[in-house]
């Protein structure tokens, strides 16, 4: 096995739109001890201040979104997710926490998302590129850039290539598993280690705050980056 090149991104059979369907009222069960100490890593990093308007990409279950408008005191967080089961399961979360009127969520393409240039102070996308196929990965980008305001700043977390030691071992034992993990009642985990820094960098972004963790249970490294736009 290449370890140095990103594997090709696997969905169940049924697609990767149903697989998030069909999962909507456990996914935070599922996946939930994997990715909270990354996801609450990257809303420290991502210094959100008090106002600004947040757009949270594919917010799943609404977990992050939730804590993104406990942030921003007074602002509104947008998000966009194509799933309309996972949709539905954030808007009861909001509801239940009295927070759905500081919210405003869309069903939709991350890819060629429904909002207007120079829009958002800040996108927040957890574990959402490294779901892609590569040739995906520059679109998001770009998406990201177009609606970003000129100082605006994208906060993104993906399963990385890099790390050493633990996180490097535990990284080469998911890459290998990874081909093989089975469908249990549709879902399997899709996302797969990619190189993030240099795949922002290359898309109009300037690094300003980088951080290599980890996964809860598993020494499976993570990447989080927050960037400010280059140039406009």
């Amino acid at each position: 096995m290449d370890f140095k090149k990103v594997q090709n991104v696997i969905f169940p059979k049924t697609g990767d739109r149903k697989k998030y369907d069909d999962v909507s009222r456990g996914y935070h069960l599922i996946m939930g001890v994997f990715e909270i100490i990354p996801n609450l890593e990257a809303i420290k990093l991502a210094d959100i201040r008090k106002g600004e308007k947040i757009l949270d990409i594919a917010f799943g279950t609404g977990w992050v979104l939730e804590r993104l408008i406990n942030k921003v005191d007074g602002g509104t967080v947008y998000g966009i997710d194509f799933s309309p089961r996972m949709h539905n399961v954030t808007w009861e979360r909001l509801k239940k926490t009295g927070l759905e009127e500081k919210a405003d969520l869309v069903l939709g393409n991350v890819l060629d998302m429904p909002y207007k240039e120079n829009t958002f102070d800040v996108v927040f996308g957890s574990f959402i590129l490294d779901l892609l196929k590569e040739k995906d990965m520059p679109v998001l980008l770009q998406e990201i850039r177009r609606v970003l305001k000129p100082d605006g700043r994208c906060v993104l977390t993906t399963m990385t290539k890099e790390g050493e030691g633990l996180l490097k071992a535990g990284r080469y034992l998911y890459e290998i598993v990874y081909p093989f993990w089975p469908t249990v009642l549709g879902y399997r985990p899709s996302s797969r280690p990619i190189y993030l820094s240099p795949l922002v960098e290359k898309n109009g972004f300037r690094i300003i705050r980088r951080r290599i963790t980890r996964t809860k249970m598993f020494p499976f490294p993570v990447e989080i980056v927050v960037g400010k736009v280059s140039e406009k």
